[in-house]
């Protein structure tokens, strides 16, 4: 009893100590000497500087050293003006999978100031952005001191990062990928934190996947089932313009995890008093458990068919493996597509392993195979482990499928690689 005591004090301790972080971080990032963060301005620097003392005082290093990955742009009024992306980095504990990333992301910046007349006097307003994006960059600062601490739980490394002038369009993102970071091909997920704060009055969490993908779903859904997480709703669609459309635009698989738009939205009414703390904190937690499923995967999550064809090229010499999407007509298994397949031979010939059952252990299990150019399925491989008789199981169903008939481009037929859930749930 004295032993589980300790345990939930810590763990009260730990939420406690993170939700003080989430505020004070909020806190300083709407404060008047940041004067709404404008891009550009000097609260916009003045911010750069405290995340990157958030940085150092968790011992996360900065991939670029202050003042930080710096670019500039011209505003309407012609004006070039200067801002800058802060990226930390934790690197992964695996010699070969620490060169891959997980990239966890927001936008720093706002709408800055105005000065008005009211009633004849002269007056500033202030466009303080608590919840755009004070909430999701001090979320993703509480997920990297949670990273930073845990890191021996990594193998693939973890980068952060806060992005400059999001508002003007997108470009310290832009500037980051493809100009600056020369490895974007080794971003195996971009995780975007953009309007977190208000989760509180019944709204709930929403992640936008852009469009579906299978593996991610999974890696979601599996952070979902975990005990005391969020629900979030997922959504393979868009939702906002954020950041995390540059890295779409790549065939970069992107979450980006909101609570939504409203009514105080790019308004002054955007304050910090609006903010909802315990849901920010369960953010938190949700993304830190995701982040550690996609940093352990056997492989980097697939990319999508906005990919550029180079980067999805086999090996000179190899014939070509497609995925589903880049052929003019998929692999079918008896005239469907996946889910025909998981429907009428997975589930239908899936054993539950007794060992398994005893234990009580339930779960997905990503499963990804070649189907080949002859309709043979070869090549089976478990992408991301559950356990080790459910591995096995997986394989030895997906293994014995009978012939698919194969995908086709050009009409002739061609080799194509899927990965998919297989779903073991114990009835209760």
């Amino acid at each position: 009893m004295v032993a589980l005591l300790f345990i939930v004090t810590a763990g009260l301790f730990s939420q406690n100590e993170r939700i003080a972080g989430l505020k004070k971080h909020v806190e300083v990032l709407t404060s008047d000497s940041l004067m709404g963060r404008g891009a550009g301005s000097e609260g916009e620097r003045m911010a750069a500087r405290y995340i990157e003392r958030v940085f150092a005082g968790a011992e996360i290093e900065l991939l670029y050293p202050s003042p930080g990955q710096d670019f500039s742009f011209v505003n309407s009024e012609g004006d070039t003006l200067k801002s800058q992306n802060i990226i930390g980095i934790v690197e992964g504990y695996d010699p070969q999978l620490k060169n891959e990333f997980i990239l966890v992301a927001a936008h720093y910046d706002h709408l800055g100031r105005v000065n008005v007349k009211i009633d004849g006097k002269d007056s500033t307003l202030l466009y303080r952005g608590a919840d755009d994006n004070a909430s999701g960059t001090s979320v993703m600062l509480e997920v990297a001191k949670m990273i930073r601490a845990r890191s021996f739980m990594f193998k693939r490394s973890v980068l952060f990062a806060a992005f400059g002038a999001e508002e003007r369009g997108m470009i310290g993102s832009w500037y980051f990928l493809n100009r600056a970071f020369g490895q974007k091909d080794k971003i195996s997920l971009m995780v975007n934190l953009d309007m977190v704060g208000r989760g509180g009055e019944g709204r709930q969490l929403y992640v936008y996947t852009m469009m579906p993908h299978a593996e991610l779903s999974t890696l979601l859904k599996d952070v979902s089932d975990k005990p005391l997480m969020p629900e979030p709703t997922i959504k393979a669609s868009s939702y906002f313009p954020s950041d995390h459309q540059v890295f779409a635009a790549e065939g970069i698989p992107v979450a980006l995890f909101t609570t939504g738009l409203h009514r105080d939205y790019h308004t002054t009414r955007d304050v910090e008093s609006e903010i909802d703390y315990l849901s920010m904190d369960m953010t938190t937690e949700y993304v830190f458990n995701l982040v550690l499923d996609a940093a352990n995967m056997g492989r980097m999550l697939t990319k999508t068919a906005f990919a550029p064809k180079e980067s999805i090229e086999d090996e000179v010499g190899k014939p070509r493996i497609y995925k589903q999407e880049q052929t003019e007509t998929p692999a079918l298994f008896l005239h469907g597509r996946e889910q025909r397949f998981l429907d009428r031979w997975v589930y239908k010939y899936l054993k539950y392993p007794q060992g398994a059952v005893e234990r009580g252990v339930s779960g997905r299990v990503i499963v990804e195979f070649t189907v080949d150019y002859d309709g043979k399925v070869k090549d089976v491989v478990v992408i991301k482990s559950l356990d080790y008789e459910l591995d096995e199981a997986a394989i030895k169903t997906v293994e014995a499928s009978p012939d698919w008939k194969p995908a086709k481009i050009d009409g002739k037929p061609v080799s194509v690689r899927i990965a998919l859930p297989v779903e073991f749930r114990l009835k209760r």
